[in-house]
């Protein structure tokens, strides 16, 4: 359901709540707490952290794909180098046939060859210089990642809103939906906690309940 922000003032302070926007429902006006729902979604957060069996599994499977990904493009630019160099002496040895005859069809068809194996070896210089890129290390580009699918929560409890909206983005790949007795549930958990295997509230797996 729609929920919209609301303050009061009351007893020398402010009071925040959530309302009900959907006219059709039961609960419509009726207003909850907002630290009683923002505390159940930081719950539903804190329900993802995978164990730590599971982070030092993912790990490593991390790091084979970042090194398979580094002897990848060691190959890319062994085999670009060996291409580049081949082609080099085809169009030396083109050259030399164009000194040696003269038959305009002849020259012709060989300017288009050598023109053709030019482009070639331009396309093979970009995919080498695109494997070339510094990928930088392991610790620097994943151990962010990895620090946040092991406890997504710590961010959560930061509290800057700015923050837990980068974790719903990142957990939560579908709307999270509110029920005023069972609390925050979602029909869909982002893929890498899935694949970490990391919920163990089978109410997440199986999203909101009816009447939600």
């Amino acid at each position: 359901m729609p929920l919209r922000s609301s303050i009061t003032k009351g007893n020398g302070g402010n009071y925040h709540y959530y309302l009900c926007q959907t006219k059709s429902c039961e609960h419509y006006g009726k207003s909850i707490k907002r630290d009683k729902i923002e505390g159940d979604v930081g719950d539903l957060i804190k329900s993802l952290q995978p164990s730590d069996g599971l982070m030092e599994a993912a790990k490593a499977m991390f790091r084979q794909i970042w090194d398979a990904k580094e002897d990848q493009a060691k190959d890319v630019l062994r085999i670009g180098k060996r291409k580049i160099a081949s082609l080099d002496k085809d169009i030396a040895r083109l050259l030399d046939t164009l000194t040696a005859v003269s038959r305009p069809s002849v020259i012709a068809r060989s300017e288009d060859k050598i023109d053709m194996m030019e482009r070639e070896k331009t396309k093979v210089a970009q995919e080498m210089a695109e494997m070339a890129k510094p990928m930088g290390s392991f610790e620097e580009k994943l151990e962010p990642v990895l620090t946040f699918l092991a406890n997504p929560f710590k961010i959560w409890a930061t509290g800057n809103i700015t923050l837990r909206r980068l974790v719903l983005k990142l957990a939560i790949a579908d709307r999270i939906f509110y029920d005023r007795f069972e609390g925050a549930r979602t029909t869909e958990i982002a893929f890498p906690f899935k694949a970490l295997g990391g919920i163990t509230d089978p109410q997440v797996c199986f999203g909101a309940g009816g009447g939600t």
